[in-house]
């Protein structure tokens, strides 16, 4: 059989699995878990330069609920000892994707921003039954997860995980964001510009400044920002 190859993949795991070409770029995790000691990195790349792969890339080595072994294998990554015995599948992760957050009005992306969220509070479902997670943090993730709570509660979702699994996991844990950017591109320009702008602020200042149950933070977007 001939060399597989295919366009425009975004998930890691699935790739290697399903035994597609792959260009070995893993030895960006050790680079970054082993040099870098921001709290916030953003990984600043234009559109189609693979960013979405990166940082499922990135959640498939750190998440502690996956075990990743076999589709690390035989990748640059594996040579690094100490970066795989303290970072593989140790560490909870939250990962939101902003790349389709964008409308015609700050009502609509609003809207889209909820529903991804929504689906966000469906990947942590545990989370609910966990007898170390406060009450009250559970019943805002409900609130959340059926779209019953407003915009300003929905902003704190990525606080809220991080406080939850920090409480279930006794690990502070990895936020990845993909395509922070999308939202404010495409509001560019449009009335409802200063609002979408304001709201990813607020988002991302909830886990990029001090927050002693997050790890660390990862980015990815065409737009460099100021720290």
């Amino acid at each position: 059989m001939g060399i597989q190859i295919r366009a425009s993949y975004d998930s890691f795991r699935e790739l290697r699995e399903n035994g597609f070409y792959y260009v070995d770029k893993t030895g960006v995790i050790a680079d970054y878990l082993e040099n870098h000691s921001e709290k916030a990195v953003l990984f600043a790349r234009p559109r189609r330069f693979g960013k979405t792969m990166t940082m499922t890339m990135f959640r498939d080595f750190l998440d502690i609920r996956q075990n990743s072994k076999n589709i690390f294998s035989g990748l640059a990554v594996m040579e690094h000892a100490d970066v795989v015995r303290e970072y593989m599948n140790q560490f909870p992760v939250v990962f939101l994707s902003l790349k389709e957050m964008f409308g015609h009005s700050f009502e609509t992306v609003s809207k889209v921003f909820r529903s991804a969220v929504s689906n966000l509070c469906k990947q942590h479902m545990d989370l609910l039954e966990s007898d170390d997670v406060d009450t009250a943090d559970k019943e805002l993730f409900d609130n959340i997860r059926f779209r019953r709570a407003d915009t300003e509660d929905a902003i704190e979702i990525l606080d809220l995980l991080s406080r939850m699994l920090r409480a279930h996991f006794k690990k502070p844990a990895f936020i990845l964001v993909d395509e922070y950017d999308v939202p404010m591109a495409k509001a560019l320009g449009k009335p409802h510009y200063d609002s979408v702008r304001e709201m990813i602020e607020r988002l991302l200042s909830y886990v990029c400044k001090t927050n002693e149950n997050v790890k660390a933070v990862l980015l990815t977007g065409c737009l460099y920002t100021v720290k």
